[in-house]
């Protein structure tokens, strides 16, 4: 195999063998599961876990537990034009996966085999989906046909419904260590403070790292935090902070923004109940705050409850209105300060 028909065929990253080993070893006795949910925060690779699992499924040679990348079957996946392989994902990015794309489904699950073989359906963010979506796919879960497979990745599973989790496999996917995601980081072009500064504001996640140690994501956070300590210093506004930040720079979700506030206020817990130290910016916002031991964290716990719950409630479908949430959170971080 040459080494660019190599790099096409995706591969599970190191921190996934344990997942692989065991739905390979499924898959190899005939007892793959019918639908699986891979889930876990978001950067820890899911998205191909499951296009590796879907080459695996589709090859018609396999290698070493992975998909050859020679076959016909490999060649029309690659290209994507294999008829036994779905994709279902959002028409753009961050809207949702609506009803009409799900009912499309039944047409394809009701079908033969164009190969003879398993048939894939790739679905992500399966969080996306609204309840009249989540409604039509169960339909078609508790009715599996013979040799489909759903691959349902999601970044939050408490948004899916209970009915959609119970006739899933779960595949979870925890952050890997801390030396095994720098010593990735490492092979990928990131090291030393850089490496390590990202990887905890992407809560242990490498590929968010990566993604954060890229100068617009870098560019976005500084700014972000800088108008965080203006609004502390009563120098800014709630209203203004949340017009500018309501639709982020392009490459930088608001929800990654809100993962951004969540690990600063974690180093300022970190730092006010271990006495330890955190980056500059985040103690000179941890040595504003008024008061001194508890009576200066509980607040701080109170406003990292509210401010995850918004998080969930932006990835998980439930459509709030992103400047009056943003506007909102400036409120209550700016009254921490008063």
């Amino acid at each position: 195999m040459s080494e660019t028909e190599q790099s096409t065929v995706p591969s599970p990253l190191p921190w996934q063998t344990e997942q692989w080993q065991r739905l390979g070893a499924q898959w190899r006795a005939g007892r793959c599961p019918h639908a699986l949910l891979l889930s876990g925060q978001a950067g820890l690779g899911k998205r191909r876990f499951a296009e590796a699992f879907a080459a695996l499924t589709l090859c018609e040679q396999p290698r070493d537990g992975l998909a050859c990348g020679q076959c016909r079957g490999c060649r029309l996946w690659q290209a994507g034009s294999h008829p036994d392989f779905l994709r279902v994902e959002p028409e753009k990015p961050g809207g949702p996966l609506k009803v009409e794309q799900i009912r499309q489904l039944g047409s394809f699950v009701g079908r033969t085999s164009g190969r003879e073989g398993a048939r894939v359906v790739w679905l992500a963010p399966a969080e996306a989906m609204n309840v009249n979506a989540a409604n039509a796919l169960l339909k078609n879960l508790e009715e599996p046909a013979a040799s489909v497979i759903f691959l349902l990745i999601t970044d939050s599973p408490s948004g899916l419904l209970p009915t959609i989790r119970s006739r899933c496999q779960s595949v979870a996917f925890p952050a890997p260590g801390e030396e095994a995601a720098l010593r990735w980081l490492h092979e990928g072009g990131l090291d030393g403070q850089a490496a390590r500064r990202a990887l905890v504001l992407s809560g242990g996640a490498p590929l968010l790292a990566l993604e954060l140690a890229e100068p617009e994501s870098r560019e976005a956070r500084e700014q972000f935090l800088s108008d965080l300590t203006a609004l502390a210093q009563g120098n800014s506004s709630a209203v203004s902070l949340a017009g500018r930040w309501e639709s982020p720079p392009e490459g930088v979700e608001l929800s990654q923004l809100l993962q951004f506030w969540l690990q600063w206020l974690a180093q300022m817990l970190r730092a006010r109940s271990c006495d330890l130290t955190a980056d500059e910016q985040v103690m000179g916002l941890l040595q504003r705050l008024p008061g001194t031991g508890e009576e200066c964290l509980r607040p701080l716990f109170t406003f990292y409850d509210q401010l995850l719950q918004a998080r969930q409630a932006l990835i998980g479908g439930a459509n709030p209105n992103k400047r009056l949430l943003v506007e909102e959170l400036a409120v209550r971080w700016a009254k921490l300060y008063r």
